[in-house]
């Protein structure tokens, strides 16, 4: 390329158009706009800037990244695109890396909200608590009415069981999520009046979630006061097992996406506070490129596809309100021997489900199935014993069931390791 092309720029209204396609949601068209400047003006940043967004936004994880990357070389010396940088990384679980592109961000514009609060996600995930509060507090101090760092905060006190405290700051965002962690935080708080008046409130506005449904179904135990649930009355009725070795070549798709996966030096993994004696993988393994991966995703929305049929004439909002788009966030999860998984849910899911890659010999008869359940008085054996189920895994079994049942394992004693790919529907 000559030295007059390299000194040659985009016109101004090409790059007006590419930014009101990325502004407006034409993703489409601002990606092919975008190629087609960097193609021509490879050294100009802009386009660059706005292509790793608009690949992020269309789930190319992986792609993004690579885009973003070049946007920094060529111009190190803007924030957004380090922040931007940071929000890529943070998403493929390479957290110490968006530490870093997040305090550079910092670093060259100090009062760049967005980052602090950023720098805050990615240090609760590295489980360095305290940093993570006083990033959040940082942008809040200079952005006062910033919902998204109210509502970071807010998590982490909930998880600290700072309930009042967490409640004030979920109060302060006026987005569902944090309506939906407030009723979580006078639920636990133990204010039953607050409690009724805020579930209430969110029915009256037609709320529909897996977070509702399952405070819902844990307040009707605590409070003995009934509610009919948008998301799923019986949520026990709603789990179904189906044997995937039946159906395709599994130790070919999924055993060996698997190993291959685990066995990868460049795969992250991330802290499971639930998590005892075992690890994570970091990030969505459905933004992992690949053959195998494709046909993963391409069996489990043919199975999700099955459940909706199978329970096609059913009025619970969970099949009736059916999200019809949706994306797969996935991970895998390698328990060794004595490992155990405590109760929780998915909060951001619609349906979560469990693919069981690697399930060792039991030693007992329960040894590592698992259990699903309204409430999580796990230990109580013989009490509320209608509340739960104890499904019996094998390799190659997948249970599907309504994300607002809490889920753990049945801890288990084995030579080998127990692996599971877990995943949720997240509506978009």
């Amino acid at each position: 390329m000559s030295e007059n092309m390299k000194e040659k720029k985009p016109s101004h209204t090409e790059l007006k158009i590419l930014l009101e396609h990325y502004q407006n949601g034409r993703y489409e068209d601002a990606e092919k706009l975008a190629k087609s400047i960097t193609q021509q003006f490879p050294n100009h940043p802009f386009s660059w800037k706005i292509l790793g967004p608009v690949l992020k936004k269309t789930g190319r994880i992986r792609e993004a990244l690579a885009v973003n990357q070049k946007a920094v070389e060529i111009d190190s010396l803007d924030a957004q695109t380090h922040n931007n940088l940071g929000n890529l990384l943070i998403e493929i679980g390479r957290l110490d890396e968006a530490e870093m592109s997040y305090k550079k961000a910092i670093e060259l514009k100090p009062d760049f909200v967005e980052a602090h609060n950023n720098l805050g996600n990615a240090l609760k995930e590295l489980y360095r608590f305290e940093e993570a509060i006083s990033s959040f507090k940082k942008a809040l101090e200079l952005k006062p009415n910033f919902d998204n760092a109210h509502h970071n905060l807010g998590t982490i006190l909930l998880e600290q069981h700072k309930f009042l405290e967490a409640a004030q700051h979920f109060k302060l965002c006026d987005t569902k999520k944090s309506k939906n962690y407030l009723l979580r935080s006078l639920y636990l708080l133990g204010d039953k009046p607050l409690f009724y008046e805020h579930l209430d409130d969110l029915l009256n506005q037609g709320e529909i979630n897996a977070v509702i449904g399952s405070l819902i179904s844990h307040s009707e135990i605590k409070y003995g006061l009934k509610r009919s649930n948008p998301f799923c009355n019986d949520p026990l009725k709603y789990i179904l097992k189906t044997d995937l070795t039946e159906g395709c070549n599994f130790q070919n798709i999924f055993v060996k996406a698997a190993k291959n996966i685990l066995n990868d030096d460049k795969v992250l993994y991330r802290n499971q506070g639930y998590l005892t004696n075992g690890y994570q993988t970091a990030g969505n393994l459905f933004d992992l490129e690949g053959i195998l991966i494709d046909e993963i995703k391409k069996i489990i929305h043919s199975e999700l596809e099955k459940y909706r049929i199978y329970f096609k004439g059913s009025s619970e909002g969970l099949i009736r309100s059916w999200p019809t788009d949706y994306y797969l966030y996935g991970w895998l999860i390698s328990m060794k021997s004595g490992s155990k998984l405590n109760p929780h849910m998915h909060d951001t899911g619609w349906i979560s489900g469990s693919i069981y890659i690697n399930v060792p010999p039991k030693s007992k008869t329960d040894s590592g199935n698992l259990v699903l359940c309204i409430d999580d008085k796990e230990n109580e054996e013989g009490k509320n014993k209608n509340q739960k189920k104890i499904i019996d895994v094998v390799t190659g079994s997948l249970c599907l069931f309504p994300s607002s049942l809490l889920h753990y394992t049945i801890p288990f004693e084995a030579e080998e390791e127990r692996i599971v790919l877990a995943f949720d529907v997240v509506p978009k």
